[in-house]
């Protein structure tokens, strides 16, 4: 990866952060990722982050 495609890079992941967001295109965005399931349950793939490993 070039430098300049580097910087491109950066400047569009700068763009997104600055994007403001509702809670329910954010909870879209975790269903069309597979995280969680319709019903805001995180898929088994994920069931591991919703343990606690300190006790």
């Amino acid at each position: 990866m070039s430098d300049k495609d580097f910087n491109n890079l950066m400047e569009l992941a700068d763009e997104l952060l600055q994007q403001k967001v509702s809670d329910e295109e954010a909870l879209q965005s975790f269903i069309d990722a597979g995280i969680l399931d319709e019903s805001g349950n995180l898929t088994k793939n994920y069931e591991l982050l919703a343990t606690n490993p300190i006790s």
